[in-house]
């Protein structure tokens, strides 16, 4: 096991192999959703009030203590796509931006992306102080409140076309992004993961809408079973077929993508060999941009 989630083990359980995680520590208490507006760091500021900006920007903005990394890239015409990329378990954003390769590709692309620091501070190593992991579990709201928030704080300055706006998550920040696609289906277009695994599943009571969800994982991942179990489950919640179409890729071990309701698809994606680090090289290239085709074809309609 690697060093990021390695609080973060996964068994497997009932009809459907529902992923199942346990967590090593006990939960903090949510923090109040209710903040202040965030705060650009020391020697940034925000955009014009008024009009939203298409300027170019790369700074860092903080809420309520927790901060998110924003890359704006330049040439900009109108309102573009948002892509809010979440690190694994103790880890931090500057390290999957360098990792996942967004920033680069979002440039070319011409969308915003938004890396955000997990709430819960479980690592113990006085040389890692940014590290963070993620509240994803049912019943606790301080990350799904701040993601929102930032979001909405995004939004509110830079010009976003808020009918695609999108959720990527490695490992832990695959969790997390399985629980926003069960709290906030209203603000996402679609979501993805790259070995990540089930949050537990959607509340009872939490209207969702028929969300499209990419799950990609690698051979030797030890989180392949539960990557599996989530694309299952999620299968069954936005009802998909049991037919699916193949598809295939550089070092594509199975691809397949299945039609559900309102439209929506499940991607499935298992790449030979890898391991459970976000890939880099062609492997790399082909998660960005078989996850982005998914999000294009995808906003909310």
């Amino acid at each position: 096991m690697g060093r990021e989630d390695s609080m973060h083990r996964i068994r497997m359980s009932g009809p459907v192999c529902r992923a199942v995680t346990v967590m090593s520590a006990i939960l903090a208490l949510a923090m109040p959703s209710a903040v202040a507006a965030a705060e650009p760091a020391p020697g940034e500021s925000d955009p014009s009030p008024g009009a939203c900006s298409l300027a170019a920007a790369s700074v860092t903005r903080t809420i309520n203590g927790q901060p998110y990394l924003l890359r704006v890239p330049s040439g900009l015409t109108g309102a573009a796509p948002l892509l809010v990329a979440l690190h694994g378990g103790g880890s931090n954003p500057g390290r999957h931006e360098t990792q996942s390769g967004w920033t680069p590709f979002a440039a070319q692309q011409k969308f915003i992306v938004a890396y955000p620091q997990g709430g819960k501070n479980d690592v113990t190593d006085p040389n890692r102080p940014g590290d963070r992991s993620w509240y994803f579990e049912n019943g606790n709201r301080h990350d799904v409140d701040f993601l929102l928030q930032v979001i909405a704080d995004i939004e509110s300055h830079w010009c976003v076309d808020t009918k695609r706006v999108y959720m990527s998550g490695h490992s832990n920040g695959g969790q997390m992004t399985s629980r926003m696609a069960c709290a906030a289906s209203a603000q996402l277009g679609a979501v993805a993961m790259y070995a990540g695994g089930s949050h537990g599943g959607c509340e009872d009571g939490v209207p969702i809408r028929k969300l499209s969800f990419g799950f990609f994982t690698a051979d030797n991942d030890f989180t392949q079973a539960p990557v599996y179990a989530a694309h299952l489950q999620w299968r069954g919640t936005i009802g998909c077929s049991n037919d699916a179409a193949t598809e295939t890729g550089p070092e594509v071990a199975e691809g397949y993508r299945y039609s559900c309701e309102q439209g929506a698809n499940v991607v499935w994606r298992k790449y030979k060999a890898g391991s459970h680090d976000w890939p880099s090289g062609d492997r790399g290239a082909d998660v960005r941009n078989r996850m982005w085709q998914l999000f294009q074809n995808h906003p909310i309609s």
